[in-house]
């Protein structure tokens, strides 16, 4: 039973605002997430509130922050969404056994290790289909949690949130090039600080983040950079570089997957450049299923 008739109002989507909201601290975001209208996370949050007689969320400087109430609630709500999952697996032995994997990684991913992990999953004979969507700027924690998503690649160390749940594995480094389409740059080998940050850049978007650990790096040294434009590939970053005098920043693993024109001079960056590593992220609950240990054994294989 419940503890009052207006709970009988929720759904599960409620329920998923709720956990979204809690994670992104943005409505905008969690409709572009969950493919709904504002309007709609509005209306789920006026039911949530009355049902639980609480604002829940405050908008503080453009964000939503979440109330105490509501961070109180948090692990319960997760149960409930893991506990919904489980009882759809139930009895589903007789289902289809192609195996989707739902999987949440940067452009980085889907260049350097992707398609090698497509090839070890088809030479073991595994009837597997992996779903991948971009990367946001925040891990998919809630997600992850419910086992809506399986397994997320992301960016460490120090680049990502930490969470008691979840289990963390570097899966190599990698530091950064710069490639200049700037005149006066072409008889240079290494940019100095003044030069990084004084040079129009292009900023690669292969995640959707406003902005990623090199403006943090900046940051740290009381300055930014000048951004002339975005691009949602780092193909696309190059092929700006040819038409107009500019820069971009690019890992140096992915260097060798670009057609790199001539005209276009490839620098190192500015001393004390961040360098990364790439991270498989999981829920530590998937440690006890099979089928989980056989895809960390074959992105092992790949591991840079």
């Amino acid at each position: 039973m419940f503890h009052s008739n207006a709970l009988k109002q929720l759904d599960m989507q409620d329920l998923s605002i709720v956990l979204l909201l809690i994670e992104n601290r943005s409505a905008k975001r969690v409709s572009e997430i969950l493919n709904v209208s504002q309007s709609s996370i509005s209306y789920s949050l006026k039911k949530l509130r009355h049902c639980f007689d609480d604002t829940l969320f405050e908008n503080t400087e453009g964000a939503m922050q979440p109330t105490a109430r509501v961070l109180a609630m948090k692990p319960y709500l997760q149960s409930m969404v893991q506990c919904i999952n489980q009882c759809a697996k139930e009895g589903v032995a007789q289902a289809p056994s192609v195996r989707q994997w739902n999987i949440t990684a940067p452009e980085y991913f889907e260049i350097l290790m992707l398609p090698a992990l497509l090839q070890h999953i088809r030479e073991a004979g595994r009837n597997w289909s992996l779903s991948v969507s971009r990367l946001g700027q925040d891990l998919p924690i809630s997600q992850l949690l419910a086992g809506d998503t399986d397994v997320c690649f992301g960016f460490g160390p120090g680049y990502h949130q930490l969470h008691p749940l979840l289990s963390y594995q570097s899966l190599g480094d990698d530091s950064f090039v710069c490639l200049s389409s700037v005149h006066k740059h072409q008889a240079k080998t290494t940019l100095d600080l003044n030069e990084f940050c004084e040079t129009p850049q292009v900023f690669p978007t292969p995640w959707l983040s406003e902005k990623n650990m090199v403006d943090d790096w900046l940051s740290k040294q009381g300055r930014s950079r000048t951004i002339m434009t975005r691009a949602n590939s780092y193909h696309a970053g190059v092929n700006i570089l040819l038409s107009v005098p500019a820069l971009i920043a690019v890992p140096t693993h992915v260097l060798s997957t670009l057609k790199v024109p001539d005209q276009i001079k490839v620098l190192k960056p500015p001393p004390g450049f961040p360098t990364f590593t790439l991270d498989m992220i999981w829920c530590k609950d998937r440690n006890t299923q099979n089928d989980f240990h056989q895809l960390e054994a074959l992105v092992q294989k790949i591991k840079r």
